[in-house]
Order: C-alpha cells, then sequence, then structure tokens
C-alpha cells in the first residue's frame, strides 16, 4: 500500500464516525431521577416524568427521530410554564441526549448542557445528572474538534463517577469510554486506549452481557489502535465487535455500520483495496438504514470508498465520484466539522496523478482554509492538505514554493510524532511513525529537481530533525525515570522494570500467548509512564545546517549519509503504485573543504541491498571461495564507493546510512589487490548527524574498564537457563579467547594510567547483578561472551561467540537479543540476575558514563533497522541506557581473531589515544597483518567483522 495513503486515512478519517456511538444510549436511567427527585411532583409532573422516560426508551431502540421530535416538544411546553429548577434541568438533560444522538447538533447540545448546568447550580455539580450533562457537552466539544472544552468536562465527569460510584462501576466504565473521545481528539492516543482497556476491564467484569456497549468500547479501541499504527490488534477488536453485534444486535443498527466501515479502513491501510471495498458496499447500506441518506455520517464512509477505489488503477474518476456526493452531503447540512471537507483535498490528489495541477493547487489551497489550525498530529492534521500543495506546485515547476510546503508538511509530521510519543509507548510510537508519510522524500526530491545547492542542503537539514527522535524521547523518559525520587514515579517505574523483565523472559523460552501478554504488560506500564513524563513534548526541536555540521567535523573528514528516494516526482504524490516501483538510492555528501553538498544517484535499492547480501553471504563463509567473495566485492565497491570516492578527497569517512546499507563493511570492499582498511581511509558510522554536535562525557567513571569474559565457566557447569527452549538446556562452549583477551588487556591496563582501574569479571564472578552494579561506573565496558538471537536453531560449538534459540519472536516486536552472563547457582530464578541480559534490561541501566560498549560476541548487530531510528537490538538498548559508542559484530566472530582484535583496539586507544575510526582501523590491520605473517587466510570474516555506531571520539 501507499504508505502515504495510510497515513492520510489514518489520521483524517477515523474519529467522526466513533464519536457517533455517544453517551445517549448510556445515560438511561441519569434523566428521570431529576424529575422523580421533586418533593412536589403532581400530575403534570407525573406526565412529564413518563414523557422523558418515553425518550430514553426510544433512544434506546434506535429511533432518535421520533425521540427528538418529542423531547422539542416538551421543551416548548416548559418553556411558556414556569417549572422548578430541577423539573426544567430535567427536560433540557432529555432534549440535549436527544440532540446528541443526531450527532450533527453539537452547538445546540452545548446549549441545552449549559442550561441544565446552570439550573442544577454548583452544589448540585457532582450529581448524576450534572455528569450526565458535563458528559453530553464534553462529547459534543469532542465532535466540534474542540479538546481542550471536552477534556475539561470529561476529565470531571470520570473523576465524579471514581469518587460517587466507584473505579470499577459501569458509570465510571461508560465515562472513560466517552474521556476516550476527548483524548483522541487532542491526539493522545495513549491515555485514549488507557480509557478505553480500563473501561472495557470494568464492563466485562460488571457487566458481561451487555453487549451493545461491550461492542461499542472494542470498536473504539479497535479505531485507536489503528490510528497507532497497531492494526493485528486491531482488528482482533473489530471482529469481537463484529460477533458480539450479530449476537446481540444494536437496535440503532449504528455498531453493525461502524464496525463495517472500521474493517474497510483496516483492509484499505493493509492496501488490500478490493477486501476494502466490499466492507465499504455494505457499510453504505447500513449507514444509510441506521443514520439516513442525507448525514455527515454518511459522507465520511463515502470519502473513504473513494479512497478505495483510489487505490484501483483507472478508478480515479469512480473515486472522484464518490468524493463529491461525500462533499455535497457534508455542504447540504453545513456540517461545521473540518474532517467532512476532506473530500476536497481528496479530489485534488487525483487531478495531481492527472497532471492537472493547477486545479490540484486551489483544491489544496480550499482545503488548508479548513485545516490549517488543526493540531499536527489530530485527525483533521493539516499535512495531507501541505503535502499535496508541493506536490501540485511542484508539477507546475515552482521549486521554492513547492519546497517551502514540503517542509511546511515534513514539519508538520514531525510535530505529529512527538505529540504522539508523549503518551504511547515506545513501540507503539514506532508503530505510529512507520505508518510513514513520504513528506521528506518529496521534500528531497524537489530540492534535487530544482538543482538549487541551497535547497538541498535546507532538504538534510529536515531529514537531521527527523531521524532519532523516538530514540531522544525513549532516552529521556528512562534517564528521569531511574533518578527521579518521587514515590508515585518510582511506582511507575518500578512496574515498567517488572514488566519488562517479564518480557525478556518471555521472549526466550515462552510461547506466543505469553509472549503476547507481556508485550501487552509492558506497553501499559511504559503508557503509564509516558504520560507521567511526557518527554516528547520537550524534545528540541532546533534545526541543524551545513555550516553547524562542516564546524563540527574533524579535519579531512566527509560526511555522506545514504538514503532510499522512494517518492521522485510529483505525481508519486499519494499514489498506491509507488510502493511496486524500486527506490533509488542516493548519496549525499559533505565534503571537507566547505564545497556545496554532493548529490549522486548510486541506482536501485533492490539491485544495491542484492549485491551487498550476496557479498555478505561470501564473506561469512571464511571455507568459501576468496575469488567469488572478491568478484561480489568488486561489483559492490564500483556502485557504492567510486561514486562517492570521486567526488571526494577525505582521510575519514562518516556516514549515516538506512536499511541494508548501515551494515555494509566499508573497510572490507576490495582495492585493488588488497582492501580499502589498508588505505589512508577510516570509516565511522554515525545513529544521526546530532552526534557531531554532542558535549564530550565527563570523566566521572571508577573504572576505566569493565571487562566481562567467559561467564560459562566449566567448573560451575553454567548452562543456558531452562526457559530458553533449545532443546534440552545444555553447557555452553567454553571461550579460552575471551579469557586472553581480557589477560591482555590487563597487562595494558598495567603498563597505563592506574588511577581507574580495570575491574575484570570472569567465569561466575561474571554474574548479571554484578555487572548490573559495576557497568554504570565504567568509562569502558567489554563484554566477551556469547551473544543469543532467536533464529532456527541451537548453534554447534564452533568456536565462535553465539547461539540461537528457538523462540518464534513476535512479528511485530524487534528481534530480541540478548547477552549470556553467569547463571547463579540456585538456578536464576530473580529476573536481575537470570544470567541473560536482554535489551529491555539493558536500556533500564545508567550507562551516560560509558564512552564505548565494545560487544564482543556473535552477531550483537543483530535487530531491526528503522528508517528514523537507526538500528534496534542491543545497539539501540546500549544507547537509550546512554553509552555514547557501540561496538557491534556483523557476523558470528572467530574467538581467537577477536582476542587478538580487542588487543590491538584498546592498545590504540589507552596508549595512543586514538579516536575510534583510527582505533577501529588499527586494530583491523594488526588482525590483518599478523594473518598474512603467518600464511593464514585474509579473509575479511577474521577481522572485519566489528563496526563503530555512535559518537566518533
Amino acid at each position: 500500500m501507499s504508505t502515504a495513503q495510510t497515513t492520510r486515512y489514518r489520521w483524517l478519517h477515523a474519529a467522526t464516525l466513533l464519536v457517533a456511538i455517544g453517551v445517549a444510549a448510556n445515560a438511561t436511567n441519569a434523566v428521570p431521577a431529576i424529575a422523580a427527585s421533586d418533593a412536589s411532583a403532581d400530575a403534570a409532573d407525573i406526565e412529564e416524568n413518563a414523557e422523558i422516560a418515553a425518550i430514553g426508551q426510544l433512544l434506546a431502540a434506535g429511533h432518535g427521530d421520533e425521540a427528538l421530535a418529542r423531547a422539542q416538544a416538551l421543551a416548548r411546553r416548559a418553556r411558556t410554564a414556569r417549572l422548578p429548577p430541577a423539573r426544567e434541568a430535567a427536560i433540557q438533560l432529555a432534549l440535549a441526549r436527544a440532540l446528541d444522538h443526531t450527532e450533527v447538533q453539537h452547538e445546540a447540545v452545548v446549549a441545552a448542557t449549559d442550561r441544565v448546568l446552570a439550573l442544577l447550580g454548583p452544589d448540585q455539580a457532582d450529581t448524576p445528572p450534572a455528569i450526565t450533562a458535563r458528559r453530553l457537552r464534553g462529547v459534543a466539544h469532542a465532535r466540534m474538534r474542540k479538546p481542550a472544552l471536552a477534556l475539561a468536562d470529561l476529565e470531571q465527569a470520570v473523576r465524579a463517577t471514581r469518587e460517587r460510584d466507584g473505579a470499577e462501576s459501569i458509570d465510571h466504565a461508560d465515562a472513560l469510554y466517552d474521556l476516550s473521545l476527548a483524548q483522541r481528539t487532542a491526539a493522545d492516543y495513549g491515555g485514549a486506549i488507557t480509557s478505553l482497556e480500563t473501561a472495557l476491564a470494568i464492563r466485562r467484569k460488571a457487566a458481561p452481557d451487555d453487549r451493545v456497549a461491550l461492542a461499542r468500547g472494542l470498536i473504539r479501541l479497535g479505531q485507536t489502535q489503528r490510528i497507532s499504527g497497531d492494526l493485528d490488534r486491531a482488528e482482533a477488536n473489530y471482529r469481537e465487535a463484529l460477533a458480539l453485534d450479530e449476537a446481540s444486535p444494536d437496535p440503532s443498527g449504528r455498531n453493525g455500520a461502524v464496525v463495517l466501515y472500521a474493517l474497510g479502513n483496516l483492509h484499505r491501510n493493509r492496501n488490500e483495496a478490493d477486501r476494502a471495498i466490499a466492507y465499504y458496499e455494505r457499510a453504505v447500506r447500513a449507514f444509510e438504514r441506521a443514520y439516513g441518506t442525507d448525514s455527515p455520517m454518511l459522507a465520511v464512509v463515502l470519502n473513504n470508498y473513494g479512497n478505495a477505489e483510489s487505490l484501483r488503477a483507472g478508478r480515479g474518476e469512480a473515486a472522484v465520484a464518490l468524493f463529491q456526493r461525500a462533499l455535497d452531503i457534508a455542504e447540504r447540512t453545513h456540517s461545521q466539522d473540518p474532517g467532512h471537507y476532506m473530500p476536497v483535498a481528496n479530489i485534488a490528489m487525483v487531478r495531481i496523478w492527472q497532471h492537472r495541477y493547477v486545479e490540484a493547487e486551489a483544491g489544496f489551497r480550499r482545503a488548508l482554509e479548513r485545516f490549517a489550525d488543526a493540531p499536527a498530529a489530530s485527525e483533521t492534521t493539516p499535512l495531507f492538505a501541505q503535502h499535496g500543495l508541493a506536490a501540485a506546485l511542484w508539477g507546475q515547476g515552482r521549486h521554492a514554493e513547492a519546497f517551502a510546503a514540503a517542509s511546511s508538511a515534513e514539519a508538520t509530521r514531525q510535530a505529529a510524532v512527538r505529540a504522539v510519543a508523549a503518551s504511547l509507548s515506545d513501540q507503539q510510537a514506532l508503530a505510529f511513525q512507520e505508518q510513514d508519510y513520504e513528506t521528506l522524500d518529496h521534500a528531497i526530491a524537489i530540492a534535487i529537481d530544482s538543482g538549487d545547492a541551497g535547497l538541498v542542503e535546507r532538504a538534510w537539514s529536515l531529514a537531521i530533525s527527523a531521524r532519532g527522535q523516538l530514540t531522544a524521547i525513549q532516552a529521556a523518559r528512562l534517564m528521569q525515570a531511574r533518578a527521579s525520587g518521587d514515590a508515585k514515579l518510582r511506582a511507575l517505574w518500578q512496574d515498567w522494570l517488572e514488566a519488562s523483565s517479564a518480557l525478556e523472559r518471555a521472549r526466550i523460552g515462552a510461547d506466543a500467548s505469553v509472549r503476547s501478554a507481556a508485550q501487552a504488560r509492558l506497553e501499559r506500564a511504559e503508557r503509564r509512564l509516558a504520560i507521567a513524563l511526557p518527554q516528547a513534548r520537550e524534545l528540541s526541536t532546533r534545526a541543524i545546517g551545513m555550516a553547524e555540521l562542516r564546524a563540527a567535523m574533524p579535519r579531512g573528514t566527509a560526511l555522506v549519509w545514504l538514503h532510499d528516494l522512494a517518492h521522485r516526482k510529483p505525481d508519486d504524490f499519494a499514489n498506491a503504485a509507488v510502493d511496486v516501483e524500486d527506490p533509488e538510492t542516493w548519496a549525499f555528501v559533505l565534503p571537507p573543504d566547505g564545497a556545496p553538498v554532493a548529490t549522486i544517484a548510486l541506482g536501485p535499492a533492490s539491485v544495491i541491498a542484492n549485491e551487498l547480501e550476496q557479498w555478505l553471504a561470501s564473506m561469512q563463509n571464511p571455507a568459501g571461495g576468496s575469488d567469488l567473495l572478491r568478484q561480489r566485492g568488486q561489483a559492490l565497491a564500483a556502485r557504492v564507493w567510486a561514486p562517492i570516492a570521486a567526488k571526494v578527497a577525505a582521510q575519514r569517512i562518516f556516514v549515516v546510512a538506512e536499511g541494508p546499507l548501515l551494515r555494509l563493511p566499508w573497510p572490507a570492499l576490495p582495492d585493488g589487490d588488497g582492501y580499502l582498511v589498508e588505505r589512508d581511509l577510516a570509516f565511522h558510522l554515525l545513529n544521526d548527524e546530532r552526534e557531531l554536535l554532542a558535549p564530550p562525557v565527563a570523566p566521572r567513571a571508577r573504572h576505566a574498564l569493565l571487562a566481562v569474559a567467559d561467564p560459562n565457566d566449566a567448573a560451575t557447569g553454567a548452562v543456558i537457563p531452562a526457559k530458553a527452549r533449545c532443546g534440552e538446556a545444555r553447557a555452553l562452549p567454553e571461550l579460552p579467547g575471551a579469557r586472553r583477551e581480557v589477560a591482555r588487556l590487563e597487562r595494558l591496563f598495567r603498563r597505563g594510567d592506574a588511577a581507574t582501574p580495570m575491574l575484570s569479571l570472569l567465569g561466575d564472578a561474571a554474574s548479571e547483578a554484578r555487572f548490573r552494579r559495576e557497568a554504570p561506573r565504567a568509562s569502558l565496558v567489554h563484554l566477551a561472551t556469547h551473544g543469543i538471537a532467536p533464529a532456527a536453531d541451537c548453534a554447534d560449538d564452533d568456536g565462535t561467540r553465539g547461539v540461537s534459540l528457538t523462540a518464534e519472536p513476535d512479528a511485530r516486536a524487534t528481534a530480541p537479543t540478548a547477552l549470556v552472563l553467569a547463571t547463579p547457582r540456585d538456578g536464576g530464578e530473580d529476573s536481575t540476575n537470570d544470567g541473560l541480559l536482554g535489551e529491555l534490561e539493558i536500556a533500564a541501566l545508567d550507562l551516560s558514563a560509558v564512552r564505548w560498549a565494545v560487544l564482543a560476541a556473535c552477531s550483537t548487530a543483530a535487530g531491526a533497522t528503522h528508517r528514523y531510528e537507526g538500528l534496534y537490538g542491543l545497539a539501540r538498548a546500549f544507547r537509550l541506557g546512554g553509552a555514547r559508542t557501540v561496538l557491534l559484530s556483523r557476523w558470528p566472530v572467530d574467538d581467537e581473531a577477536t582476542a587478538q582484535w580487542s588487543e590491538a583496539l584498546y592498545r590504540a586507544r589507552l596508549h595512543d589515544r586514538a579516536d575510534t575510526p583510527t582505533a577501529m582501523q588499527r586494530a583491523q590491520r594488526v588482525v590483518l597483518a599478523a594473518r598474512r605473517a603467518r600464511g593464514d587466510s585474509d579473509h575479511p570474516w577474521y577481522w572485519a567483522g566489528f563496526f563503530a555506531l555512535g559518537d566518533w571520539r
């Protein structure tokens, strides 16, 4: 599916129909109680009570039009009589409920509920009638896209129901239902999910037979999850809601209609146009029955139906017909909801594809008049219209204006990510961001097409701002939680620690259901922590320009950014056809001499990725043919390195890479009869360009080096914990090379500065508990142990530092990885000392004093790569903990060669005070030269397995 379309639909078309199943159906018992409380009831009172009850029954049965007519008639009669305040309030509340049921007369609902609250007065602010009035008014404000007003009413209603009726009461659950609507309007999707999960848990326990209300909550939760990118959980909740509605139909027909619409949206998000259209066709009929043929609710369905049609080739005008029908309804009904005018922008989208750029520009400008003031992450965000305007202007050759519009769109996208991350878990925020919107691509492509070097540099600056937002937010959140002395925050932090440890254990040794439950538990704990520590709102958004980067670069260094550009022309905007096209890999080079940024098209991304994959396959087979290895390496070097080398002369190359190229071992590329490592050229990988500007680490460590080696002590018979389903638990192979490398490091330190000594933890002493205690006190951390990652089977004792486990990881999670430490003699039931140090446990440590974390184990670079956040797995875990630079292995490394590499690395670092790229280059050269001197193979598998990621110093 077009990722641009996915995001457009997610933000702009979800909320309207969900607020449609609002408070009225849950408040039938609240209104009659007002009149019944009047002691002076006479025959007129009894008649009014009966009429109010009848109105409630009509609403519950789905007869909204008749209920509204009777409520309006009752209100007219009341205006001619002098009624006691409680009686008039009861009538106005009945009118407000009937108006709420229409889902379009929001201002009238506000007016009626204002009158109710004025009649009741402050003394009755926490009575059921006042609470109901606030709920109705809050929902009306949410539908009017006024989140501050909605939250004020609904948060008060939640507090009042909790205090009056109890935290496990149905009234409290229903108030939480309504609060979730305001939270969604405010783009607080994490808060909305938390409210809905809490409400559903209450209802399942207290009223499991009320299937209509359960279905309503499940639909809302599913829709919020879909907005957040969690499509699998959304579908599960939709399916359950559909089953409930089929078993106990909502009398109004609205639950059934909305869940059909929701399933259409879900399948459209998955690029399943035919399945989406099938659901939309059913939804249109259901909405016509439930809402009428001229309802704005129906218009939203028609608009998204048109979006699904637009996914199919040659169906542009069919889509426009649906968009126009939806727009006609919004205009006839004089809708005040900006979301109902999204068809204006969607028609303009089709005009872009038809190259009718002037018409498209007019449409997007008209749409922006409706959306310009909406919050960045809201469901009426201006993002889509901003992006479309950029495409329309680009199509007319107006590059400067187009770039300005694309920059505005990208700034909106970045602001939306920050806003959403303020209340979601780290993984949920990533899922939201991964529903990518290609505003950055269009800005880059416009800049390249313009030929304007200034625009290219501004595009690069936009990319810098986009990178690492979620990592920075999560790192700041964890740092503050670790250090806080606040009792409430400490309790939330402890919940997070326990949930993360449970997930680490489940990842290695549990089945899918247990892992899923553990993941959900962690997300709940993390959302609570995120809401308490909304670091996203404090994240610096200062732009970094090329002049600032040039000033921060060390002498003789070039900076290279590698990017796969998918959207390369105006009509790629929101176009599903782009997904079947191959992106093109571009290199952006900042030379060391102050020259302008150079742009280089390297070729099709799939071709480069395939060549890299083949070369790495040969790289990991040291017994294979050297001719094939060199042939494949030369082909890759000619495609990727040669064009860059032709543009720049430098002694050091700093690289910011995305996707597969992040794992490219640059020093191992063939160069004549040798390798690039043998040239006067050092390479280094940055997570992002901001690392060039980071202040140096203050020297405050107790240990200059903490070395952990061979924790699998033969004397203790340490094994992989039995939870790690690797057949039968068995002893791990010893790592004698790891012990030798630590002995060599100890000798180096004895000859060096003794003011900050080295601490070695070997064998049984290398426990997880000891590492947790000592790592925060170290400047350099060296882990010479086994690494564990899920794979097809268990590794053999082959002289490498790795073992793979059959763990069947959840596809939505990043690849679980862990480092093996000494297993306690009691079996390690304590998750903080069980001998497996997982990525979540590492992230929880304070590693802000650590300059280097050297993971001298196998395949420690395992983990997914994400476009804006880089490498996950152990690399990101140490980064979240605060470590400046992480040294990782690309493949299962040789034990003895790694020991030799480590000694040379630290000799360069400690004796020669070398920076990271220089120390890495020297270590690789030492191993390569020693192997050649012995007549051994110079295959890169032995010396090029490690790379450094992070701060270059």
